[in-house]
C-alpha cells in the first residue's frame, strides 16, 4: 500500500488535494492500482489530525514504533472496501419510480412473504454495473457490493422473482408509466417502435424459442424477438416478448391494440420502420384512429417512379436532410435525400463495378449471377454477360434516398424529422445488448426468459430515465460517462482505536451531477447502518 495525493482543479483555478490511502495489484501480469480510502483534504489533516494517524500506525512498525509515543498509539484497518456509487444511485432512482413499493404492495396482495422485490433489483442493478448470470450474482456479486439486503437473498428468490414478474408484466408496465407521466413530461403523442432478437446458448425447450431471422446474425441458435416500444424523450414504456419466428409485421399489429388499451391514450403517432408496417397494420391503425409514420422500401415501391420524379430542388431541413413531398391516395409521401449517403452509395457503386468487370475478364459470367451485388448491374445473353449500363444508370436514381409515407397531421417537414428519430430506439437496443449484456439467455423456461428480459428492460428505464434528467438539468456528459465517475464511489469499513465505521471515498468527476439530476444528495462521507432508507 502507498499514500498518494489527489489533485483537483476547482472552477476559479485552484487546486485542492486530497490524501488517498492505494494499494496495487496484478491482473492478467498487469499492474492497476485502486483508491481504498481518502482520508481527506490535505490542508484539513496538515492541521493536526495527520499527526494522530500517523502515531496510530506508527506502534505496528519496528523502526518507528519507538519514535513516537509508544504503546500508547491507536490503530487503523481498512477491513473491506466495496462498490457503493451505482448501488446507492440506483436505489434512489428505483424508489423514485415507485418500482419498489409497487413491487411490495403486489407481494402483500398475493400473501407472498418472500421479498422478491430485493432480488429483483439486485438483478437489475447488475445488469447496469458489471452484468452476471443469476449464479454468479448469487455466488460471488453482491459480497462485492455495499448494498443492505443482498447478503440474505437466497438463489432461488432469483429465479423464483424472474417469475413473479412475468406473471405481473403488463400492470407493473402500467404502473411504471403511470409514474414516469408524474415525474416528467412524458407523453404518448408519438411512440416509436422497434424490434430485435436475441438468441439462447445450450438446450431450451419451450415454445417461445425458435428459430428465424436473426439480427445477431446467428442463424444457427434459437430465438425470441424483442418488441420495445419507446417515447420521443428517449423513455421506454413497454416490450413485448414473441416467438423467434414472428415476422415484424405480425408483431406490430400485435402492440397496436395493447397499446390503447392498455395505456389510455387518445391520439397517438406510431412511428415504425420500413417494412415494420404491412398494409393490414395499417388499416388496424386507421381503425383505432391512430395514425402512423412508417417507412417505404422506396426500391420496391409502386410509388418509386412517382417519388422520385417528383419536380424542383430539395428543401433542406437539417444537415444531411433534405426532402421533397407528394399527396398520394389521401397519405403524404415524404422522399428524403442525404448527400453524404449519396455520396457513399456512389462509392460503393464503382467498387463493386470496378470488381464485377474483373471477374468477368478472368472467368465470365458463371456464378456472377448468384451474386446479389453483381447480378442487380448485369445482362445476361446466352453464355455471355456484360455489365447494363442502363442498369447502373437506374440504380444511381436511388443513391442517399429513402421515402416514407404518413397519414398524420405532421407537415413533411416534421414526419421526416420523427422518423430520424427511431435511431432512439436502435440505441436502445444497442444499450440492451451491449451494456446491459441481454445475450446470450441461458434460461430454458418461459417464464425465466420473459422474467429476464423484464430485469434488462426494467435497467433500461432506469439509466433512460437518468439520461433525461442529466439533460434537463444542463449536463452534456453522457450518461455512460457519468455512471463512470459514480462507479469510482467506493465504501470501505474501518475500524479506528477498535471502533468501526463504514466511510465513502470522494467524488470523482462528474458524479455528483448524477445526485443533482435526480434531486437528491451524495450520501454521506460516514455512513449508518440505515443510508437505505427508503425515499
Amino acid at each position: 500500500m502507498f499514500i498518494r495525493i489527489n489533485k483537483q482543479k476547482n472552477k476559479d483555478g485552484s487546486i485542492r488535494q486530497y490524501l488517498q490511502l492505494c494499494q496495487t495489484f496484478r491482473v492478467d501480469q498487469k499492474v492497476r492500482q485502486q483508491t481504498l480510502l481518502t482520508l481527506g483534504r490535505l490542508e484539513d489533516l496538515q492541521q493536526g489530525s495527520l499527526d494522530t494517524l500517523i502515531e496510530g500506525l506508527a506502534k505496528f512498525s519496528e523502526r518507528y514504533a519507538q519514535r513516537i509515543h509508544g504503546q500508547g498509539a491507536s490503530s487503523v484497518a481498512v477491513l473491506w472496501t466495496k462498490e457503493f456509487g451505482p448501488a446507492y444511485l440506483f436505489r434512489k432512482i428505483w424508489e423514485q419510480l415507485g418500482m419498489g413499493r409497487f413491487l411490495r404492495k403486489l407481494l402483500d396482495d398475493a400473501e407472498i412473504p418472500v421479498q422478491y422485490e430485493e432480488a429483483t433489483f439486485a438483478m437489475v442493478l447488475n445488469r447496469l454495473m458489471d452484468p452476471f448470470s443469476k449464479y454468479r450474482i448469487f455466488r460471488q456479486w453482491v459480497q462485492t457490493v455495499y448494498a443492505q439486503g443482498f447478503d440474505d437473498i437466497p438463489l432461488h428468490h432469483y429465479y423464483r422473482a424472474l417469475d413473479f414478474l412475468t406473471e405481473h408484466k403488463d400492470l407493473i408496465e402500467q404502473q411504471l408509466y403511470g409514474r414516469l407521466t408524474d415525474l416528467t413530461t412524458l407523453d404518448l403523442d408519438l411512440v416509436f417502435y422497434d424490434t430485435t432478437s436475441t438468441y439462447f446458448e445450450g438446450e431450451e425447450t419451450d415454445d417461445l424459442a425458435q428459430y428465424g431471422y436473426s439480427k445477431d446474425h446467428r442463424g444457427d441458435r434459437k430465438q425470441v424477438v424483442i418488441g420495445l416500444l419507446m417515447t420521443k424523450q428517449g423513455i421506454p414504456i413497454a416490450h413485448q416478448v414473441f416467438p423467434g419466428n414472428l415476422h415484424d409485421t405480425k408483431t406490430f399489429g400485435m402492440v397496436i391494440e395493447d397499446l390503447k388499451k392498455r395505456f389510455s391514450v387518445r391520439k397517438v403517432i406510431l412511428v415504425g420502420d420500413r417494412g415494420m408496417v404491412s398494409e393490414a397494420n395499417r388499416e388496424q391503425i386507421r381503425t383505432l384512429g391512430m395514425e402512423y409514420v412508417v417507412g417505404v422500401k422506396l426500391r420496391k415501391s409502386q410509388q418509386a417512379q412517382e417519388l422520385l420524379s417528383i419536380r424542383g430542388r430539395f428543401k433542406k431541413i437539417r444537415k444531411n436532410l433534405e426532402i421533397k413531398s407528394k399527396e398520394i391516395n389521401g397519405e403524404t409521401y415524404v422522399l428524403c435525400y442525404n448527400p453524404d449517403a449519396a455520396l457513399r452509395d456512389e462509392t460503393s457503386r464503382q467498387v463493386i463495378l470496378e470488381k464485377l468487370q474483373s471477374k468477368l475478364d478472368q472467368l465470365g459470367p458463371s456464378g456472377l449471377v448468384k451474386n446479389r451485388a453483381y447480378s442487380q448491374y448485369l445482362t445476361i445473353d446466352k453464355a455471355s454477360a456484360r455489365i447494363d449500363e442502363t442498369k447502373v444508370e437506374e440504380d444511381t436514381k436511388f443513391d442517399g434516398k429513402y421515402a416514407i409515407r404518413t397519414n398524420s397531421s405532421l407537415t413533411p417537414d416534421e414526419a421526416a424529422l420523427v422518423y430520424k428519430e427511431l435511431w432512439r430506439v436502435e440505441q436502445a437496443f444497442r444499450n440492451l445488448k451491449d451494456n446491459l449484456e441481454l445475450r446470450p439467455m441461458y434460461h430454458r423456461r418461459e417464464s425465466r426468459i420473459r422474467g429476464h428480459i423484464m430485469v434488462c428492460f426494467f435497467a433500461l428505464v432506469m439509466e433512460s430515465y437518468l439520461a433525461l434528467r442529466l439533460k434537463e438539468t444542463g449536463c452534456t456528459t453522457s450518461v455512460k460517462d457519468v455512471l463512470h465517475d459514480v462507479s469510482q464511489m467506493k465504501a470501505s469499513l474501518i475500524r479506528v482505536e477498535g471502533q468501526e465505521q463504514i466511510i465513502r471515498t470522494e467524488l470523482h468527476g462528474e458524479a455528483n451531477a448524477a445526485f443533482v439530476a435526480i434531486g437528491t444528495q451524495a450520501p454521506p462521507r460516514v455512513m449508518t447502518d440505515t443510508w437505505q432508507e427508503r425515499v
